[in-house]
């Protein structure tokens, strides 16, 4: 055998192995964006940190945890073959040069296993290319005002390298999620001047973090910490501190209340223009009401 075309073929399965990972990645991602869009609200009720922290969750799933959670929202007939997809992703990654090592020593079993990870490659970049063109997604880009253009445009900044801020890390993730499940002393709620003269609601917890209102509850918010004009809101300040649950019951977008002190309630409601909500307190017999821009 000769020992140069050995190189070049050995070479060649190791590239392949690259361009068969680089399409699972593919897939992967195509599913993780298809997870975050579809589990979107309508373009009224949305904020960009609230689209941020979708994101991040769904980029937090391995490729196996996002086909589980798509397999009921995926048409039928695709869910076979993305299972298969994530079990030759987990092969791949965990077996393949384990299992086929003792194949290298020959030139036609090389060739073999080069056309073995093509197979696999161009099975995930078909998938891929079935999720990114499904119609369902589609027409939820559409909703969401995001066009293919502004897709490529962001795309082509990222290879440029002109990319905003990372979202969060899988661990990251995790520890903020785990922080949302469960109670957390409010203590302040925040009022910051937004352009136009309007105002939002800003809500700091005891261990220094602010959140603000989003579609379900509290969420991630761009502020890092207390600006020097803000004002404190007086109305909710006389009813803190208090334990909240920071995504509570919430049957529909923007529709949801918060439990205070001496059980007044904190009730949160779309607005009726777009892109703001009512919030008020419940004070029986007295209800205390305010109109705010949702960010």
């Amino acid at each position: 055998m000769d020992d140069q075309l050995n190189d070049e073929l050995i070479r060649d399965l190791y590239a392949t192995f690259g361009l068969a990972y680089y399409q699972s990645e593919c897939l992967h991602r195509g599913l993780c964006i298809a997870h975050a869009y579809l589990g979107l609200p309508q373009a009224d009720f949305l904020t960009g940190p609230r689209v941020e922290e979708l994101l991040a969750h769904s980029f937090s799933l391995t490729l196996g945890e996002v086909a589980e959670k798509l397999a009921g929202i995926l048409p039928a007939h695709w869910n076979i073959e993305i299972r298969k997809a994530v079990e030759i992703r987990n092969f791949l990654a965990h077996h393949f040069w384990f299992d086929r090592a003792h194949l290298m020593h020959n030139t036609n079993n090389i060739r073999l296993l080069i056309a073995e990870l093509q197979g696999y490659s161009d099975k995930f970049d078909k998938l891929d290319i079935q999720i990114s063109e499904w119609s369902k997604l589609k027409e939820k880009q559409k909703q969401l005002g995001i066009s293919d253009e502004a897709l490529q445009d962001n795309l082509m900044k990222i290879l440029a390298g002109e990319d905003e801020e990372p979202l969060p890390d899988k661990k990251t993730v995790r520890e903020l999620e785990k922080k949302l499940r469960n109670k957390q002393r409010l203590i302040r709620v925040w009022e910051p001047a937004l352009e136009g003269g309007s105002r939002s609601l800003i809500f700091e917890l005891a261990d220094g973090t602010l959140w603000q209102l989003s579609d379900i509850g509290l969420g991630q918010t761009r502020f890092e910490k207390v600006g020097r004009d803000w004002k404190e809101n007086q109305t909710i300040r006389t009813h803190l501190p208090t334990d909240i649950t920071p995504h509570p019951k919430c049957d529909s977008p923007w529709d949801y209340e918060f439990t205070l002190a001496s059980n007044v309630v904190l009730w949160v409601k779309p607005g009726q223009k777009k892109k703001t909500f009512k919030w008020g307190l419940r004070l029986p017999p007295e209800r205390v009401g305010n109109e705010s821009t949702s960010g």
